[in-house]
């Protein structure tokens, strides 16, 4: 709950039943269970998976690049159980593609300028990022990452993880008012 302050826009002050593996898993695999339920189209007939969007995290793909298996060997439990709770809703998003097509947003910090107290480690994030560290993304804005969800959700070509760079440029090609 410490953390929560930092990490919680709302400040909100969760229960001992808030876990990762409640807010998080069960709540998407009911979703993803109820869409794969849904009877549809088959593509011959002009039926296409539903998008579904799924606000996971950059460092779910730690796994995928270089030192990204040592960082986290060496991260706090509650990282290692919200990171477990993300890859498990991932993992079942793949194993969905026929009747669904997920759009997966994985930014890293998520900021914007009305969240004073997150603005110091901004630049920390974005200089490790363009130095190349492989395991820290840039930062993205949190209007970003809303637009991304609907270009994405609108975007039939869209589909799969969506990191920092993909976000931006989603984000940017959504036609509304910036």
């Amino acid at each position: 709950v410490g953390l929560n302050a930092f990490t919680s826009a709302s400040k909100s002050k969760p229960s001992d039943a808030s876990t990762y593996d409640n807010i998080t898993r069960k709540t998407a695999l009911t979703v993803i269970a109820a869409l794969n339920a849904r009877a549809k189209l088959p593509e011959f007939m002009g039926g296409a998976p539903t998008p579904m969007a799924f606000m996971s995290a950059a460092e779910a793909g730690w796994p995928e690049v270089a030192l990204g298996d040592k960082v986290e060997e060496v991260s706090p439990d509650w990282l290692k159980r919200y990171l477990v709770a993300k890859r498990a809703v991932e993992a079942e998003l793949g194993r969905s593609t026929d009747k669904i097509r997920p759009v997966i947003i994985r930014p890293s910090l998520i900021w914007n300028w009305a969240k004073l107290d997150v603005l110091p480690v901004i630049p920390v994030f974005n200089i490790a990022n363009a130095l190349g560290i492989p395991f820290v993304d840039k930062t993205v804005r949190v209007e970003d990452v809303g637009r991304s969800i609907v270009a994405g959700l609108l975007d039939d070509t869209v589909s799969g993880v969506q990191r920092y760079d993909k976000i931006e440029a989603l984000s940017a090609s959504l036609p509304i008012a910036k």
